[in-house]
């Protein structure tokens, strides 16, 4: 049995998930709190939209034409519907996830290892940080990309966590493998090949559970891909009709799909 199997297993819905996703470029800062959207850009402009969708450049208010009210509300409303969205998709990630390390580890090592049940808290912590930075106390969305690595907070630090949770343990999950291991040779009169069998039917029963919920994923993923590119093509709009939005390039989306 190779060890890699079971990382394998356990990153299969990272890299489903993440096979077709676009490529998302953030520039700036941007927070979305108490229905006030506030991006900071790379000039350090200050440009707020509120609950009503006006628009406020550096403290003020802008006079904008019917065009420019459109793009202004389909700006604010894309942000706003794509926040809950992007915490959506990164939960579910790590619930899939969750299935399928505990099974994985958990047919490998029995339900009661400690390896299952660290990673299960592991999970659990990340489900929880990311609940507290997309959702206030109050269950209202919130947003403010300072809290994220590099101002990122469409998937990619998630992606990341998740793989390192996942590398850790595993890692220190070698020694219980290599003791099972052991002991199904043992006690199994030394079938190695019937012991790699097995193993491989650990990763394609994970495969099978796991696989409708992650194409289901990456369907809300692809969505999620044109969510954003309408949000791109409304920042370009303001971007080009006012020159105190000129600096305005928060959100570049490139949607060529990967190979």
């Amino acid at each position: 049995m190779k060890l890699s199997m079971i990382a394998a297993s356990v990153l299969l819905i990272s890299g489903t998930a993440a096979a077709n996703e676009c490529d998302v470029d953030i520039d700036g800062q941007v927070s979305l709190i108490n229905n006030v959207l506030t991006i900071t850009t790379e000039d350090n402009d200050i440009i707020k939209i509120d609950a009503g969708e006006s628009l406020f450049v550096n403290g003020k208010r802008m006079d904008v034409n019917a065009n420019q009210e459109r793009w202004v509300s389909e700006y604010y409303k894309g942000i706003y519907n794509a926040v809950p969205v992007a915490a959506e998709i990164a939960l579910e990630g790590v619930a899939i996830a969750n299935v399928a390390v505990s099974e994985v580890l958990g047919n490998l090592l029995g339900s009661n290892s400690n390896s299952v049940t660290k990673i299960q808290t592991k999970l659990d912590e990340l489900k929880e940080k990311i609940e507290f930075n997309f959702y206030a106390a109050d269950g209202s969305i919130q947003l403010d990309s300072t809290n994220f690595s590099d101002g990122d907070f469409l998937g990619a630090q998630w992606e990341q966590e998740f793989e390192d949770t996942i590398e850790e343990v595993v890692t220190a999950s070698i020694g219980h493998i290599m003791v099972a291991m052991g002991t199904e040779l043992i006690f199994g009169d030394g079938d190695t090949d019937g012991f790699e069998q097995r193993m491989e039917n650990f990763g394609q029963d994970i495969e099978t559970k796991i696989e409708a919920q992650a194409e289901k994923l990456e369907q809300k993923a692809d969505a999620f891909c044109l969510q954003l590119a309408s949000i791109d093509y409304a920042e370009n709009k303001l971007q080009n009709s006012m020159k105190e939005l000129s600096g305005l390039n928060l959100i570049t989306v490139n949607t060529e799909r990967k190979m």
